[in-house]
């Protein structure tokens, strides 16, 4: 251990602000869409996109036109969400259902988030297409993002619109983070 006594094992992983920098400025800013998140200026302290993902197929149990059916995403490492996609698709497409578009596919369900704390980022459950963007218009939450520490959970609620009859509909969720990585799992 090179001598050094003040090592210790970390049990719990670092939050994010234990990532920033030792600098004037531990954190710095860079583009991430139009949403800047805050970058930590320690060198060792590394990033990766990921992305997290829940959702509803008319097929659950708990897939009922009008009622919420609550989704739970769990986060190992600390991250920044930047960004909400989701879609709703019928690979058996027949009639109106059929006929969604990267336009009108979010108009058919009512999204909301919650955070561990009982934080909310929308505050209550809107129709998805005012929160929730697609592949091709991300969901972008602007700022530097939402702040959502190791071991935190993100409670997701799904309201469908639209009832499945004799076809198969499914309501997909992505939550795009950008996750810090610390260098190491003990402390000097």
């Amino acid at each position: 251990m090179n001598g050094d006594s003040q090592r210790q094992a970390l049990v719990s992983m670092p939050t994010s602000a234990q990532l920033g920098g030792n600098e004037v400025q531990p954190f710095v800013r860079f583009p991430f869409y139009p949403t800047a998140p805050w970058y930590s200026t320690n060198v060792n302290v590394g990033y990766q996109v990921r992305m997290y993902s829940t959702g509803i197929v008319s097929t659950d149990a708990d897939y009922v036109v009008a009622a919420e059916a609550i989704r739970t995403v769990q986060f190992d490492l600390p991250c920044r969400l930047i960004a909400i996609n989701g879609a709703m698709s019928n690979p058996t497409a027949a009639g109106v259902i059929g006929t969604l578009t990267e336009q009108n596919m979010n108009l058919h369900y009512l999204f909301r988030s919650e955070y561990t704390t009982g934080d909310r980022l929308q505050t209550n459950a809107r129709l998805a297409s005012t929160v929730v963007g697609t592949a091709q218009n991300p969901g972008e939450i602007g700022g530097h993002g939402y702040n959502i520490d190791q071991g935190a959970t993100l409670t997701i609620g799904i309201t469908p619109l639209l009832a499945a009859g004799a076809t198969t509909v499914r309501i997909d969720i992505s939550l795009i983070c950008l996750e810090m990585r610390g260098p190491r799992n003990f402390s000097f």
